[in-house]
């Protein structure tokens, strides 16, 4: 019960983060999406190394060997680095609602990336889940009803590459996390690396001439602690039940999105049936691949 009450929350609080994110990307003043990844990445390693110091301090250093760090560097490259800046270009593009179920596409990146590295072939109630995902992204593709941010086919490029940055990252962290278990280490090790790389990449744009509004906003800060919680909520959830439990209920997150940014975003998007159609069977997708 308390696996699956944390999941729920992790799904609130990531769909908040989204929404949030929409809003200063948007809104008068805007902050640039690599800030706002920036501002997001800080708050992760704020919590995240305060954890890995409490893991550290129980001995989890001792079973963190190179290839585990590797791997652990790789997540944070993959899946805090590539993911969340392609995530938040996509929802400037295209919007919160239809970005977030295009990323429910990473349980089927997850799952090919598998079967490529792996050699895992998948069941027939995978395969049967990756044809709903592939024709719930269709739905939310197609439909053109928002005003201020269409589908455009960058837009949905940007989101479905997040969605491979981030299967790649979580497949790179489950390799790392078989070596040495040691989540808020592998974590804080992963953050670090992306607070680095984000922060390298921010200042080389600095020197160009580029300026950012001012990043340390409410708006700002509120979506990367939310962020920073639903992440920590998710790793609550996967000791408390099952993954596949605890990965369905943390997608509803894409109709969770839907019903905020209705809320947060007055008039900004316009929802239509296609996007939450779309949305719902990606959802039933994804619980099938997982279950499969």
């Amino acid at each position: 019960m308390w696996g699956e009450l944390f999941a729920l929350l992790a799904a609130v609080a990531f769909a908040l983060a989204t929404v949030l994110s929409r809003r200063f990307m948007v809104g008068p003043s805007p902050v640039a999406p690599e800030a706002g990844v920036f501002v997001s990445i800080v708050t992760n390693v704020t919590v995240f190394g305060a954890l890995a110091v409490v893991e550290w301090a129980r001995g989890a250093l001792e079973s963190l060997t190179p290839a585990s760090f590797a791997f652990f560097v790789l997540g944070g490259l993959c899946g805090t680095v590539a993911g969340r800046n392609l995530s938040y270009q996509s929802v400037l593009r295209i919007g919160p609602s239809r970005s977030t179920a295009i990323r429910l596409s990473n349980t089927l990146f997850a799952a090919l990336i598998g079967l490529a590295v792996l050699r895992e072939l998948p069941r027939p109630g995978q395969l049967a889940g990756a044809v709903l995902i592939t024709a719930g992204l269709w739905l939310v593709i197609r439909e053109r009803g928002n005003s201020l941010a269409r589908a455009d086919p960058t837009g949905v490029l940007l989101a479905l590459g997040g969605a491979v940055g981030f299967a790649l990252g979580d497949t790179f962290r489950r390799a790392g996390l078989q070596i040495t278990p040691s989540p808020f280490l592998g974590a804080g090790i992963g953050a670090c690396t992306a607070l680095v790389v984000q922060s390298t990449w921010l200042w080389t744009r600095a020197r160009s001439g580029s300026r950012h509004a001012r990043p340390w906003r409410a708006d700002v800060v509120a979506s990367a602690l939310a962020n920073t919680a639903a992440i920590l909520l998710l790793f609550f959830a996967l000791q408390r039940t099952a993954v596949a439990n605890a990965a369905v209920l943390y997608n509803l997150q894409v109709l969770l999105v839907i019903l905020l940014s209705r809320w947060v975003l007055p008039g900004d998007e316009r929802v239509g049936l296609g996007l939450v159609a779309g949305s719902a069977v990606c959802l039933v997708g994804t619980a099938a691949v997982l279950f499969g």
